[in-house]
């Protein structure tokens, strides 16, 4: 057997470990254990300096500060990024949007959410890729969109049956389900998401929204290539949702911050958003929103 050399395996080494540093530090952080994560991102920086996955990795220290009441140090891992990557980078969205989230919701804390969302719409105004304005718009939602009538929804490309308009829903309730046909967390939603819409299909609508990614693979998809793959994993993973609308729309998702996937938007009768999260929801969760939204008198 060929035996590799020293200094192979020490950049095997290091690419192993670029892997598993922002994994850790994020399970580290799930755990209330950011002593230990701030501990892994340090020695990785002391024997590889500063890279991607180091940059990734601080942004997770900065939202787990954040999240664990540490808003100190929550501020330090903010201006680390801002030093480091000034202004949005192909290769850096993620650690660049991380700032601009965890800076916004620091805002909150200390000057109001009216302060956050005027400057979460000033980096909104800023920001191009698709990914980094629906990361924003996810953030200014979380503020500002429950209690306000839903957005509508541009049209103009699906997959399988043209969507209906969501003025002419009115009426009944909506389940606005956002996501991306690689998404693993989608996936794992499917059959609780199957069951609520066997049970209240004929009392509720439901419209899937997502937008075109180029692939996940090395080798970008055309728009049918892509489309023909969102049709396919639509019918072997959502079996019970085949006939739900889904609508291809870039714009739609960045109004309604489809950065993380799944996220979920709830519209009452009248079409007011009731609820809006960014994350998955248990059945039961989920069953009891819509009863209660369908106990309400038509508007």
């Amino acid at each position: 057997m060929r035996r590799l050399s020293p200094v192979l395996l020490v950049l095997l080494a290091f690419t192993a470990h670029a892997a598993e540093l922002t994994s850790g530090v994020r399970s580290k952080i799930a755990a209330g254990d950011l002593a230990t994560g701030m501990a892994q991102v340090e020695d990785y920086k002391l024997a590889t300096g500063v890279d991607a996955e180091y940059l990734n990795a601080v942004g997770w220290l900065a939202r787990g500060a954040e999240l664990l009441g540490q808003p100190e140090r929550a501020r330090q891992f903010v201006a680390e990024l801002h030093r480091e990557i000034p202004d949005e980078k192909e290769g850096l969205i993620t650690p660049y949007g991380a700032a601009i989230e965890v800076e916004g919701r620091l805002l909150a804390k200390t000057d109001g959410r009216g302060t956050a969302i005027r400057y979460y719409e000033d980096q909104l105004a800023k920001a191009k890729a698709p990914e980094l304005r629906s990361r924003i718009a996810k953030n200014i939602n979380l503020l500002s969109l429950e209690g306000e009538p839903a957005p509508a929804l541009v049209l103009t490309d699906f997959v399988g049956k043209q969507a209906p308009t969501l003025a002419s829903l009115r009426g009944k309730p909506v389940v606005l389900f956002f996501f991306a046909e690689w998404c693993g967390d989608c996936k794992g939603q499917s059959a609780s998401l199957g069951r609520i819409w066997e049970k209240y299909r004929d009392r509720v609508a439901m419209i899937a929204v997502t937008r075109l990614y180029g692939g996940p693979s090395a080798k970008p998809l055309t728009p049918d290539e892509e489309k023909a793959e969102i049709a396919k994993v639509w019918k072997e993973t959502y079996g019970p949702l085949a006939d739900v609308p889904i609508v291809v729309s870039t714009e739609s998702m960045i109004r309604y911050g489809g950065s993380a996937t799944p996220t979920f938007a709830l519209l009452d009768k009248r079409g007011v958003v009731r609820l809006y999260t960014p994350t998955r929801l248990s059945e039961a969760t989920l069953a009891a929103r819509l009863d209660a939204l369908l106990a309400e008198p038509a508007p």
